[in-house]
């Protein structure tokens, strides 16, 4: 009996030292899990802040790139100081990765986001801010310290598909990869890259020309209107991430509108939302795109007028 206490004793500090941080990681959770996205926008402070989220993941991304690094390194006795400086950034990098990814939601909640994508990589921040904790839990001590090799390898692969994700949402699938040469790609086992013919939409073709149509043509919307929106707006207003509860990746979804009701009046370019959105300026707040990139130029504006002017048919 005496030998079980004293088996105990040394397991209590231990246990102590986890069980805060594991009840912070836990009321994170439950708290990300109550108050999800929900696409509508939640004031301008809270987007304000949240908007420094693409800058505050970069810090901890780079620390959690050095620590392995450094603890390679400092398995050479010259180096072996770097042993200890790898501890205090994983500390470090445990505690940064608490505060991007609550700024994640913060920018996520308030600025309007849901979605499939929105909701992947908000889970994959979550959970990485658990397993980086747990990593540096480990390699002080306070869990086994046979865990820490497997905890840190799996929290920079994590790292790693957490930022995978939220590329996707700020570029939209394939952007990494939409560069590769076709003879990489076909060795890769991955289809040809798809000719873009959103970025081909001639501003000739508004009142005609070779291959274009009239403005009423039932054919107007796939040639001309549908790809701008493909270019300039899916990226943010598709059903894996549709801000404001917006999909514009179809003419059924763009006419139905979002959370703030229809986006196109049919014949009223002057009441048409988006009409007016593509037209301000890139530091206004309403601004479409909100990301500035592939903005409509004023050609491209007019296509789309003069599309809702007659009748913004579908074909």
């Amino acid at each position: 009996m005496v030998q079980n206490a004293h088996d105990i004793r040394p397991s209590l500090p231990r246990l102590a030292r986890v069980i805060p941080p594991f009840l912070i990681w836990l009321g994170f959770s439950i708290f990300v899990r109550s108050t999800p996205p929900d696409g509508h926008e939640h004031g301008d402070v809270g987007q304000y802040l949240g908007r420094y989220h693409v800058i505050l993941l970069h810090v901890p991304l780079v620390l959690l790139l050095l620590v392995p690094v450094f603890e390679v390194m400092g398995g050479r006795p010259k180096w072996a100081h770097l042993r200890a400086t790898a501890g205090g950034l994983l500390s470090l990098a445990a505690f940064l990765t608490f505060v991007t990814a609550f700024d994640g939601w913060l920018l996520a909640w308030s600025g309007g986001y849901r979605g499939h994508d929105v909701t992947t990589h908000m889970w994959a921040g979550v959970m990485l801010t658990g397993l980086c904790g747990a990593a540096s839990l480990a390699r002080c001590g306070a869990l086994p310290r046979r865990a820490y090799p497997a905890a840190l390898s799996a929290t920079v692969a994590l790292m790693l598909w957490t930022g995978h994700t939220g590329g996707t949402i700020t570029h939209g699938e394939g952007y990494l990869t939409e560069k590769l040469a076709p003879r990489l790609r076909r060795l890769l086992g991955m289809p040809a890259e798809a000719a873009k013919a959103a970025e081909a939409a001639p501003a000739k073709a508004v009142h005609g020309g070779p291959g274009s149509a009239e403005p009423s043509h039932p054919a107007y919307f796939a040639l001309h209107v549908a790809p701008l929106l493909t270019r300039s707006c899916v990226s943010c207003h598709k059903p894996e991430k549709h801000k404001g509860g917006l999909q514009l990746d179809t003419y059924e979804h763009l006419m139905r509108g979002g959370e703030d009701g229809v986006v196109i009046v049919p014949g009223s370019p002057k009441t048409s939302e988006l009409l007016r959105r593509v037209r301000l300026p890139a530091s206004d707040d309403d601004s479409m795109p909100s990301d500035g990139e592939h903005p409509l130029t004023p050609e491209e504006i007019q296509m789309m007028e003069h599309w809702i002017a007659a009748g913004a048919k579908s074909g």
